[in-house]
């Protein structure tokens, strides 16, 4: 629900929805409609039709309502409406899983810190962003879901687009960016 949605229009919208559909074979058992119908207002429709057949071909329509999700990022990518980011999210932050996640806070972060100069919107640079995310990945799982959840909270509080708020920045001494800025401020 919050893919490209605001966690203000969400908030209320996921504990209705849970409360329609608590499991993924109550949502694999409800007609499409019903599943869209429950997701109105919330826009990008397509995330309730993929989430109906992802729950549909998890729980086999419907008749195995206990199983989960995959716990890796690779076969969560095989299920529908499941990209790259989703699958990282899912495994690191459900799971505890070591993989890697970029999202547009996350791809900033990198981008200012290690490569300032990369175009993160080309193929080109979001490979490299992918790159640098899974080579800082730490060892373990759990300390990875830390590591993951605070490259979100940094591109979102700090790091932000208008404003790289370089002053209180944990990373400032490592910044690529913030180098160049205090290099100008000098000259």
């Amino acid at each position: 629900m919050l893919q490209q949605t605001q966690v203000s229009r969400v908030v209320t919208r996921y504990g209705e929805f849970l409360e329609q559909f608590p499991t993924l074979g109550d949502v694999a058992r409800a007609k499409p409609a019903r599943v869209t119908e429950a997701w109105e207002g919330l826009g990008y429709y397509a995330r309730a039709r993929n989430l109906h057949r992802l729950a549909d071909q998890v729980t086999d329509g419907g008749r195995q309502p206990e199983r989960t999700l995959p716990a890796d990022a690779e076969s969560l990518r095989k299920l529908p409406g499941i990209g790259a980011y989703t699958a990282g999210a899912v495994s690191s932050f459900a799971y505890e899983r070591r993989a890697a996640l970029v999202d547009t806070n996350v791809a900033r972060v990198l981008k200012r810190v290690f490569a300032p100069s990369a175009n993160v919107k080309t193929g080109k640079g979001q490979r490299l962003v992918w790159g640098l995310a899974e080579s800082l990945l730490p060892r373990t799982g759990r300390a990875t879901w830390t590591h993951n959840q605070a490259l979100m909270e940094l591109g979102a509080l700090v790091c932000t687009a208008r404003v790289a708020h370089c002053d209180r920045c944990p990373v400032r001494t490592l910044c690529r960016t913030a180098a160049k800025q205090q290099t100008a401020r000098r000259s």
